[in-house]
């Protein structure tokens, strides 16, 4: 009898998947190997993307628009299929292509994974599901322009103009006026499709417009199984730039636990698995982005993946090993699901005040010195241009910080803040579309 030892992941392959996986076949006394299947568009990406180098997962670069390639490139492995996981938003419409090739392992649908992944989509089986779930939305096409006052004439300002295909709240923008909204529109149809091939998004662009919801940011992890069943991890409160006091709308800082009364708690889990029935998803890690309302709780949006920083904020806060029960729900193992806090966590990203040419970064040995700091990461160097997420720009800094006092922890994320310094060389302005506060946080254009 063949053996399934083989796990298969999406265009790269982080540390924290290759220990779970060398962990689950500890358990199962058997030899993992892995395959990471790499679109050839993405191939020479080799900066932005983890690359395993234990040895533990081949990488398989194959065109994921030919069926064929793709046939030919897992054949070899079919019958040892133990599990299939994708961690990445990009990588999603290429985990959707792979999926009719993977035989008899459980995996989730090719339309689950749409639409988990295509904003409109998305909105279209929640409304359909529980008009409560999502605010008012239109769905829009550049060639759409002409007819957009009419779309829009019942709605009410401000609104949300975000990408169908985008995460990172890479163009996000919040418009006050319908004027400003034109404005956003014009600019956003202008540049969106070279956005679109830098995050290697092979999606036709499109633009949702929603009504703003008002409220408080939370996300949890979901791990569903092949029958359906859900189980939410505890909720993480996200500040957006926004509720921060800036103009953008990235999740400039993660705070678990929450605090939140268990009734709370609850009714956002009831809503998250709402969302998570309405797109059919299983065999599958979720994450989950809500809005608690003074109306109640609303969906942000969700996606077929594991959760930026949850791996690190899930192991400081609750000794969570997310990779391990990411593969496991896949397997329909059991999970190692957590029990009470073991400390604080907390995520914190920081950006450039402005646009423009980076000309230093400092303080990142002082602030690693911190008694809460697990770690701090630099995506960019002195030379990069630094860009709003508004313009399509990325981060410059990330960190994890835990400390077992919460009083503490919050003394260290505010210091931390105040010893990193970016200083930047502002451009000559070459978009005239600028909303918003004199204080904005840029990120940078990778």
């Amino acid at each position: 009898m063949t053996v399934r030892d083989t796990i298969v992941t999406i265009n790269g392959v982080e540390p924290g998947l290759v220990q779970a996986a060398l962990q689950h076949g500890k358990e199962m006394n058997i030899t993992i190997k892995g395959i990471v299947l790499v679109d050839r568009n993405y191939a020479n990406e080799v900066a932005s993307r983890p690359i395993d180098t234990t040895g533990v997962f081949k990488e398989i670069v194959c065109d994921f628009d030919s069926p064929d390639e793709l046939q030919r490139a897992i054949k070899p492995y079919a019958d040892r299929l133990l599990a299939v996981t994708c961690r990445f938003e990009s990588a999603i419409t290429a985990f959707r292509k792979v999926i009719p090739f993977l035989p008899n392992i459980h995996r989730p649908t090719e339309s689950a994974l749409l639409w988990s992944s295509d904003k409109s989509l998305m909105r279209n089986r929640l409304s359909n599901y529980d008009e409560a779930l999502t605010p008012k939305y239109q769905y829009m096409e550049s060639k759409d322009m002409p007819n957009v006052q009419n779309l829009l004439r019942d709605f009410t300002y401000p609104v949300i103009v975000k990408p169908t295909g985008l995460a990172s709240s890479l163009l996000v923008t919040e418009c006050a006026t319908e004027k400003e909204m034109l404005t956003c529109l014009a600019y956003t149809f202008k540049v969106i499709g070279h956005i679109y091939t830098k995050e290697h998004r092979r999606t036709k662009p499109g633009v949702l417009i929603e009504e703003m919801m008002q409220g408080e940011m939370y996300s949890t992890d979901a791990y569903i199984d092949s029958r359906g069943e859900i189980s939410c991890l505890p909720l993480v409160r996200v500040i957006t730039a926004k509720e921060a006091g800036l103009t953008d709308f990235y999740g400039y800082r993660c705070i678990v636990p929450t605090g939140l009364p268990d009734h709370e708690v609850q009714a956002a889990f009831t809503i998250a698995k709402a969302a998570i029935k309405a797109v059919n998803l299983n065999s599958s890690t979720a994450h989950v982005e809500l809005f608690r309302t003074p109306t109640g709780w609303k969906i942000i949006e969700l996606g077929a993946r594991i959760g930026g920083y949850r791996e690190s904020l899930y192991k400081e806060a609750y000794d969570i090993d997310h990779y391990y029960n990411d593969l496991a729900v896949r397997m329909d193992k059991k999970l190692k699901m957590p029990g009470t806090a073991i400390g604080n966590a907390a995520c914190l990203n920081l950006y450039a005040e402005q646009e423009g040419t980076i000309a230093s970064i400092d303080g990142i040995k002082e602030a690693q010195k911190l008694e809460s700091v697990v770690y701090i990461d630099t995506h960019s160097k002195p030379g990069n241009q630094a860009m709003f997420a508004r313009n399509g720009g990325r981060l410059i800094i990330d960190s994890i910080l835990r400390n077992q006092n919460a009083v503490q922890l919050e003394r260290d994320v505010q210091e931390l803040e105040r010893l990193v310094k970016i200083t930047v060389i502002p451009n000559r302005p070459i978009f005239k579309f600028r909303f918003g506060q004199k204080k904005t946080h840029a990120s940078i254009q990778q």
